[in-house]
């Protein structure tokens, strides 16, 4: 009997923009509550790296740069998971809903005899097209909400991007149907979102109950959210990557933007919810009929309800052209301040340490000991004085004494 006889393995599949950074984050802070129901999550200090590893399956690379931490990536997760205690793994990536079928099944070969699961968590389209659209600019695209949600309603734009590469990763009945031709359509489990308001945690325990697990004791919190960015917010980025006019590669444009800028603007206490423009709901609500009615045509095993994916609108949001310039400019601002701060650390922690006098004399020392602390003590006097009136007096007046002093010297 093969090692894998036995054992089951579930994909997180996605889709894109369907709450799979919550769940992973969830999962990678949990690893041994899940390692204590029996379930394995791959990865930690020294462990395979889930995005590197569906790179590795596809033969995808980052975009001008050589990054060598991709090859072998694939087959040291599936071997993870076959050598693990655990009787299951759990992969999630959503660059696997991009899989074509012959890809799909060298994933699905790669387990041996494990029984393999897909599921796939899927979120209304009102609510994916706004943020699929922020996430596009913040991966260093440029098009208005007005190209791109034009382009996605026009069927005969769907060769070219950006509505290619929207539909690859949002037609939920097409990415089914490439997964059901590898594994048995009983296996491949939808996750419905939940409307908005009901909470993450609701999400959770929909995909614990698909895979198994259960979620309510997972106590650890996510580290981090991939917060949406407001209008001005997306605006400023978009401009931006006009005049950065893809200078920076994959990877540069990852580590500074997407992990540091985006979330930086995507901070403004200012910034009201996007909400889908009135001309563009009726596409959408057909789009999303379709998808339902096909989903439940093909007998896809359910948690949630289809009719979650309904699209339901934000009433008296932001549309996402309708951006001030002032809005825009206070945006800004926020963006330099907070690289600012971030270059201003990062610079900082990476200091050498200044030459040392490590042979000086001790009446030296003693004397340069005596000049800083007096002058740590004018410097709290100042900083005092900058609060407190009558402090304020009492150094105002110390200076026009001093001022006199040295009109005196002068007249001698």
């Amino acid at each position: 009997m093969s090692a894998a006889a036995g054992r089951r393995v579930f994909l997180h599949i996605g889709l894109h923009k369907s709450g799979t950074t919550y769940v992973q984050n969830v999962c990678r802070a949990n690893r041994a509550g899940l390692a204590e129901q029996g379930f394995h999550f791959p990865g930690g200090r020294g462990g395979p790296n889930h995005t590197f590893a569906v790179y590795d399956l596809f033969g995808r690379r980052p975009r001008g740069s050589e990054d060598d931490r991709i090859s072998g990536q694939w087959d040291a997760i599936t071997r993870d998971v076959l050598e693990s205690p655990s009787a299951t793994g759990l992969i999630s990536e959503e660059a696997l809903s991009l899989a074509s079928q012959g890809q799909a099944r060298k994933a699905v070969r790669s387990f041996g005899d494990a029984e393999v699961h897909v599921v796939v968590t899927a979120r209304d389209l009102g609510r994916v097209v706004l943020s699929a659209w922020q996430e596009d600019v913040k991966t260093d695209q440029t098009w208005t909400w007005r190209d791109y949600a034009d382009a996605l309603a026009d069927r005969g734009a769907r060769g070219q991007a950006p509505a290619r590469g929207f539909w690859l990763r949002q037609d939920l009945s097409a990415v089914l149907d490439v997964w059901a031709g590898v594994v048995p359509r009983e296996r491949v489990h939808v996750v419905t979102v939940p409307p908005p308001g009901a909470g993450a945690a609701i999400l959770l325990q929909r995909m614990g109950e698909a895979v198994g697990f259960d979620a309510t004791s997972l106590n650890e919190p996510a580290r981090w959210d991939n917060t949406s960015m407001g209008a001005a917010g997306t605006e400023v980025l978009r401009r931006m990557n006009v005049h950065l006019h893809r200078r920076l590669n994959q990877r540069q444009y990852h580590d500074v933007v997407e992990t540091v800028l985006a979330p930086i603007v995507a901070r403004d206490p200012a910034a009201i919810r996007l909400s889908v423009p009135p001309s563009d709901r009726e596409w959408i609500d057909h789009e999303a009929a379709r998808i339902i009615e096909s989903v439940r045509e093909a007998g896809h095993p359910v948690v949630g309800d289809l009719e979650d994916l309904r699209p339901a609108y934000v009433e008296g949001g932001r549309t996402p052209e309708a951006v001030g310039t002032d809005e825009l400019l206070d945006a800004a601002v926020l963006a330099l301040a907070g690289l600012t701060e971030r270059f201003a650390l990062a610079k900082w922690s990476r200091r050498k340490d200044f030459a040392r006098i490590t042979d000086a004399p001790a009446a030296a020392r003693a004397g340069s000991a005596v000049r800083a602390g007096w002058f740590k003590g004018k410097r709290g006097v100042v900083t005092l004085a900058d609060r407190n009136r009558i402090a304020a007096g009492g150094v105002g007046a110390f200076l026009r004494a001093r001022s006199a002093l040295a009109r005196r010297r002068g007249q001698r």
